[in-house]
């Protein structure tokens, strides 16, 4: 049985974060939901399916704090119900300790914040 990945809406999480395709330019993104796999997120760059990227950011809630810079991988694009575009993205070589650290992270945030579960 496979187990089912835990994603927290980013609403009141302290999530700074920023992509790169080259690693000198760099986009501000506002993160919509995470999990330890990876985040969703708008944008007002276009990415397509498929592109790498670098992430680099942390989350906090103003207690802990968790890096999560890492190479990742746009999985899918769609839209916001506002009509913004939205994009998926695959954390590839986030570290097992750093992964883990997030897990806790969200985790806990869960526990504190039940309304941050995403359905």
């Amino acid at each position: 049985m496979q187990e089912k990945r835990i994603s927290v809406r980013t609403d009141l999480l302290g999530l700074e974060a920023q992509v790169s395709l080259d690693g000198e330019e760099w986009i501000q993104i506002i993160a919509k939901d995470i999990s330890d796999g990876g985040l969703a997120f708008t944008a007002e760059e276009n990415f397509p399916t498929g592109a790498q990227l670098y992430l680099k950011g942390s989350v906090s809630d103003f207690a802990h704090f968790a890096d999560i810079s890492c190479n990742v991988k746009v999985m899918f694009c769609g839209t916001t119900p506002e009509g913004e575009p939205l994009y998926g993205i695959k954390f590839l070589d986030l570290d097992r300790g750093k992964r883990t650290t997030l897990s806790i992270f969200i985790e806990r945030m869960v526990t504190r914040y039940p309304r941050l579960l995403m359905d």
